[in-house]
């Protein structure tokens, strides 16, 4: 027997997740079948945070657990205090945001849930085919964020893995300024990569503090732990503190042209473009683009995530990293250096004009700069 919807989700995080919320909230989901399918069920508790920045307040501003005005930027040498207005830097929690959205998608009246993974997914003329717990199913619509599992060595495009640890600590005496984060901090040897830590105190005792790496060669869990342990000694605290929560993952960087669609099979999330190649961030831009797919819906002629202008400047620059033809901490410290901060985060944002792209641009080796970008144009 092969179960019909009008509207099937693969994938319950936070793309799959935040689609529904979106499309729900506009009114598109009245009189439709839909079905939400996750292997590990409905999603609740606190598995991840997502930090982004933005100029106003954006559709989940009730859910930010905090706000930073400023952040600093470091390097071996230099210590840079940014002004990020009219940017606020802010993280969400996944349990704040798993517990509103699943409420608004409660509500959904033809929504069905299976705990099961959706393999075979295909599409079929103006169908979606595809298996979940033993069952066939056939949908009008699908949005799926399932990973698209790429080798670096197969594609022509720049690819790095940023993976990252973090802790949430807490310590026995006033150490951070809950108003200022560490957006970037270079202060820690390279090995021909790009590692940093950012540090995002929650009150003068509380923080996350994390390390994120560039590169695909991946660390132990114990040898993360070194790293964070070596760091908030020689730059926080001597004193003891408590780990109270762990996270960790990995983000693919590449300017690989996911597709957004195949018919009626949409891709979202990660598995459709959504994160930043240059940086790993998605929150903001995925938001960004199911808001105007919701706003639009059912027309889904517009949906990429990124203008096509962004997308060779993270080819760019994520080939001159791959390539290690100069050292990270002085290529994004010196962008802070260089450029006022605003412009910076309004760049890797995709939210600035060609003319603010071209003083951003000029404010880099421009040699290497416009070199590697046309060699990026003659690989596409």
């Amino acid at each position: 027997m092969t179960n019909k919807f009008d509207i099937a989700v693969l994938g319950g995080g936070l793309a799959g997740l935040s689609a529904l919320y979106h499309l729900q909230k506009e009114g598109k989901l009245a009189g439709k079948s839909v079905l939400l399918v996750d292997p590990e069920g409905r999603k609740a508790g606190h598995d991840r945070s997502w930090s982004f920045w933005e100029a106003e307040p954006g559709p989940f501003e009730e859910l930010v657990y905090h706000r930073w005005p400023l952040v600093t930027v470091h390097d071996l040498k230099r210590n840079l205090d940014c002004d990020i207005s009219p940017y606020v830097y802010k993280l969400v929690r996944s349990v704040e945001f798993y517990a509103h959205v699943n409420e608004v998608i409660d509500g959904i009246v033809g929504l069905e849930r299976i705990t099961a993974k959706a393999e075979g997914v295909k599409a079929v003329g103006e169908e979606v085919h595809f298996s979940a717990g033993g069952a066939d199913y056939v949908t009008g619509l699908a949005f799926s964020s399932l990973p698209l599992h790429l080798r670096p060595r197969q594609i022509k495009e720049p690819y790095l893995d940023q993976h990252f640890r973090g802790w949430f600590i807490e310590t026995e005496e006033d150490t951070f300024d809950p108003g200022r984060a560490a957006l970037m901090d270079f202060r820690t040897p390279q090995h021909g990569e790009a590692r940093f830590f950012y540090v995002m105190p929650f009150s003068k005792r509380k923080a996350l503090i994390e390390i994120a790496i560039f590169s695909n060669n991946h660390l132990t869990v114990p040898e993360y732990d070194a790293l964070l342990k070596t760091y908030i000694y020689d730059h926080w605290t001597e004193g003891d503190y408590k780990i109270t929560h762990t996270e960790g993952g990995n983000i693919p960087m590449t300017t690989y042209p996911f597709p957004v669609r195949d018919r009626n099979l949409i891709y979202i999330g990660m598995r459709g473009g959504a994160t930043r190649p240059s940086t790993g961030y998605t929150f903001l831009a995925l938001q960004r683009q199911l808001i105007k797919l919701a706003g639009s819906f059912p027309d889904l002629t517009n949906i990429d995530p990124w203008p096509t202008r962004h997308v060779m400047y993270d080819a760019t620059l994520l080939r001159i990293l791959q390539n290690g033809e100069l050292p990270a901490d002085e290529l994004f410290v010196d962008m802070f250096a260089k450029n006022p901060p605003e412009r910076v985060l309004a760049f890797l944002n995709g939210e600035t004009s060609l003319a603010e792209e071209l003083s951003f641009m000029w404010s880099t080796d421009v040699f290497l700069f416009g070199r590697r970008f046309m060699g990026e144009a003659l690989r596409r």
